[in-house]
């Protein structure tokens, strides 16, 4: 089976509700897809993603520079089509690069279910046929009040959910703290509360704050300071109970090393669109586990369903309010958790089959961008 086509696309959409952080009021979400037609006639597909910007520019790589490289390959080489996207793109850092070669990756991985006629998540070791998730807020909007909070959570548990994710980064700590603190009565002692700063804290205010919160029994901590702070994360998870989880802005298994080898994190979020696809995060995966942390994967849950379901150190798969591929309306078979439960479609390859009618009314360029585009950190 040889490549002989590479298709890629760039769509532009907001989220199916507001989304608002600590750090960042989203626009809108960009999703790059590429198709990799073969000469068997099998066709797989791939996707990568960008919160804002840089849409055009990942599918401007792939169509420019990347594409004529994978044709003529053998997409079951998975490992070396992956080592030549990477070696030729590596002066360019890390970043954009791993974003394109993830969509061509996924494709790949999308092709190598097909002609073997399994579903991904068996190719990476069928772990497990499913996997409890957790429902995950992007609300800190100023407008926000407590009860409109509480009122999305009953909604959550209606759902089956029992842990849910809010966003904190009050200028006010106990603004925050009260927030957890009415959520954790909604669910009840079965429940569980996760909270997410987006880097908002410095070092000084991570331990000084980190220290009020590690009262309340939280499932974890996520992305408390800068990424690049391994020492800072490091001294913070030396003097917490509570579980430390980040990974959705690190873009190789080197970085992960990195902070393993400090004793920096307890959950690993590894996102593999922003990795490099597939082939990175499950070799992710295998290192996290040799360090006896769990993984919880950043987005990207109807693909995040497969990646979990095929590793033994799996803990939760997030699901995004307003940003799922399935909440979105872009797929022709949705892809649903049901009671708190996700379970990866038998479909061969990751299952993920769009509705290219719903997709058009969404496709994007570098002119529409460059007429709509405002930014949208604070």
């Amino acid at each position: 089976m040889k490549i002989i086509g590479v298709y890629a696309s760039v769509y532009r959409l907001p989220p199916s509700v507001p989304w608002e952080d600590a750090t960042n009021k989203v626009q809108s979400l960009e999703f790059v897809l590429v198709d990799l037609h073969t000469d068997s006639g099998l066709i797989g597909t791939g996707i990568s993603y960008s919160v804002d910007i840089g849409g055009t520019v990942i599918k401007g790589l792939i169509e420019d520079y990347l594409a004529n490289l994978v044709v003529g390959m053998d997409p079951l080489n998975y490992e070396e089509i992956w080592n030549k996207l990477t070696r030729q793109s590596r002066r360019l850092g890390l970043g954009v690069n791993s974003m394109a070669i993830a969509a061509i990756d996924i494709a790949v991985w999308d092709l190598m279910g097909k002609h073997y006629g399994q579903p991904l998540y068996k190719l990476l070791g069928g772990a497990r046929p499913s996997i409890p998730a957790y429902i995950s807020e992007i609300n800190l909007s100023r407008t926000d009040k407590i009860e409109d909070l509480l009122a999305r959570v009953d909604d959550y548990v209606a759902q089956g959910y029992r842990t849910v994710k809010i966003k904190i980064g009050k200028d006010d700590i106990n603004e925050d703290i009260e927030r957890i603190v009415r959520v954790q009565e909604k669910l009840g002692k079965t429940g569980k509360v996760l909270v997410d700063l987006n880097q908002k804290w410095n070092a000084a205010e991570a331990i000084q704050n980190g220290a009020k919160l590690d009262e309340l029994n939280l499932g974890w901590i996520e992305e408390p300071m800068l990424y690049q702070d391994i020492q800072g994360h490091s001294n913070l998870k030396r003097s917490l109970k509570t579980p430390i989880a980040l990974g959705e802005s690190l873009y190789s298994k080197n970085q992960f090393l990195e902070y393993l080898k400090a004793d920096a994190a307890d959950i690993i979020q590894a996102d593999v669109a922003f990795v490099g696809g597939i082939t990175e995060w499950h070799k992710i995966a295998h290192l996290s586990n040799a360090f006896g942390r769990l993984m919880a994967p950043h987005f990207m849950m109807e693909l995040s369903l497969q990646l979990l379901c095929g590793v033994q150190n799996s803990y939760m798969l997030e699901n995004v309010t307003g940003g799922s591929l399935t909440e979105l309306g872009l797929l022709e078979n949705p892809i649903e958790v049901v009671n708190g439960i996700g379970t990866p479609p038998p479909t061969p390859g990751h299952g993920i089959i769009f509705d290219r009618n719903a997709l058009k009314a969404y496709e994007s360029n570098s002119s529409i961008v460059r007429k709509t585009f405002t930014g949208g950190s604070k």
